[in-house]
């Protein structure tokens, strides 16, 4: 009986976490979450309506391409450099993280989309690289790091159809801080995974 109670307790928990991540889930990438997207297979950069479906464009038949909803990233680059070369300003996007956890967040999702839609656009491979703030060991943290890269993988592969082999990950635990690891605040923005363009 405690047994049955307790399994009842834990999807009563997990059921309102579920439905959500399912109402976030837009397969299509057509900014329709897939509940309301009465057409849930449209090719990517397609102009939708409010239903998921392609909207006809008003100027005869011409796709208005300041519509298309395509991420403009100005990305560092593996080797220190930026993509594209003639980028100037860097874009802040990054999946932050909670305390010593590594799995993403549903409300990290969206620039997870704003990736997956970058990398659908180029063709560009990216590297994923996994930080922590600097509580715990360095051991620990250099293990965190990692496993937060290969989770963010694992989103933009299974969630977003992805190919794995585009992505390299590397976890470097608390050594390269973009904030103060002596706030709350500090240590809140070094969780994080940041994305590299793979440029040869």
């Amino acid at each position: 009986m405690m047994a049955k109670l307790t399994l009842v307790l834990i999807i009563t928990a997990l059921l309102p976490a579920m439905l959500e991540a399912k109402q976030w889930q837009d397969s299509d990438l057509d900014g329709v979450p897939d509940l309301k997207d009465a057409c849930a297979s449209t090719p990517l950069n397609t102009v939708v309506s409010a239903n998921g479906c392609k909207k006809s464009p008003a100027n005869g038949g011409q796709l208005n391409r300041s519509m298309v909803i395509t991420p403009d990233l100005c990305l560092r680059t593996s080797a220190g450099k930026r993509y594209p070369a003639a980028c100037t300003k860097p874009s802040h996007i990054a999946v932050k993280f909670e305390f010593a956890r590594a799995d993403v967040l549903l409300n990290q999702l969206q620039a997870v989309e704003v990736i997956a839609r970058w990398l659908k656009s180029t063709g560009r491979d990216l590297l994923l690289v996994g930080h922590t703030d600097s509580l715990g060991s360095p051991a620990y943290n250099m293990q965190l790091s990692l496993k937060r890269a290969e989770q963010v993988k694992k989103v933009l592969v299974e969630q977003f159809g992805l190919h794995a082999s585009r992505f390299q990950v590397v976890g470097v635990g608390s050594a390269e801080p973009v904030a103060n690891n002596q706030t709350r605040q500090g240590r809140e923005l070094n969780r994080r995974v940041e994305f590299l363009a793979i440029v040869q």
